[in-house]
């Protein structure tokens, strides 16, 4: 079965610092500094006892000129995604990167497992930020940016 404890001793070996939401006990915070994004969050909850979700956070939020772009780009990039997905809240304009890891029959997640689910949304918010931020603050239209993405990772 799946615990808050079981996540918090993974999070242990891999010497990552964490905190412990007061207000939900299935939910565990992290901010990671990454190659191309400063704290970036990540929200671990316990969705069930087989379900865990995984939240990555853009530190910034979209302006609202600009979501429809950004929305048109992270779809051109969810299009060829196979383990999670980016989203955004068009009221907010926060852009999350999510997985969702369900356990399998031995009620168990190994290790290696869960790094990977650990380290993905961090990795995707590497890669694919570099596009958001070309449309916010580098005026390109989402085709372009998706287009220069793909052309430059080629």
């Amino acid at each position: 079965m799946l615990s808050r404890e079981k996540l918090e001793a993974y999070l242990e070996k891999e010497d990552i610092e964490y905190h412990l939401d007061e207000e939900d006990p299935d939910r565990i915070l992290v901010v990671f500094q990454t190659k191309a994004l400063s704290n970036v969050s990540l929200d671990i909850t316990i969705l069930n006892s087989r379900t865990v979700l995984f939240l990555s956070r853009l530190p910034l939020s979209v302006p609202p000129e600009h979501r429809a772009a950004v929305c048109e780009y992270i779809t051109r990039v969810n299009y060829g995604v196979v383990l999670g997905g980016f989203e955004m809240n068009l009221d907010e304009g926060d852009v999350n990167y999510k997985i969702v890891g369900a356990l399998g029959r031995e009620n168990e997640i190994d290790r290696e497992a869960f790094c990977r689910l650990l380290y993905l949304g961090n990795s995707m918010l590497d890669k694919y930020a570099p596009g958001i931020l070309a449309i916010l603050y580098g005026g390109k239209t989402a085709a372009e940016a998706y287009q220069s993405f793909t052309k430059s990772n080629n």
